[in-house]
């Protein structure tokens, strides 16, 4: 019988993996809208997620709220670029994972980079127009 290299009451300890926290969408269009009200063309840093996001926030604001709201904008090639028959939650994970990629090394740019590595401009003229 092979030893293992984890304990048997590994589990038990602080160093086990905690469970996967669920993502509110609330809590999320709130800290967009906050990291929008700071700098709007931080939108690009969601690339693909862009236009998932932009709907979110019209769950829970308006154009009142945030002004780009009030066009109606979604490109359809971008939305094509989401894998399809995720969750919200897995969504939303994805999005986030994307923005914070993005934040640290894509610097701005409306050029950035889908899921399977293929670069596409981000444009929302909406936010730019």
């Amino acid at each position: 019988m092979e030893a293992s290299a984890v304990p048997p009451d590994a589990a038990l300890t602080d160093d086990a993996p905690a469970a996967v926290p669920r993502i509110d969408p609330k809590v999320v269009a709130e800290s967009v809208r906050v990291l929008l009200a700071e700098n709007v063309l931080r939108y690009r840093n969601f690339g693909a997620y862009w236009f998932l996001i932009k709907a979110l926030l019209r769950r829970f604001y308006d154009a009142h709220a945030l002004p780009f709201l009030a066009g109606s904008y979604s490109d359809l090639s971008v939305n094509a670029r989401i894998p399809e028959g995720l969750s919200l939650q897995a969504l939303l994970a994805e999005a986030l994972d994307t923005y914070r990629h993005n934040a640290a090394f894509n610097l701005g740019r409306n050029e950035v980079e889908d899921d399977e590595g293929q670069r596409f401009r981000l444009y929302d003229p909406d936010i730019e127009g």
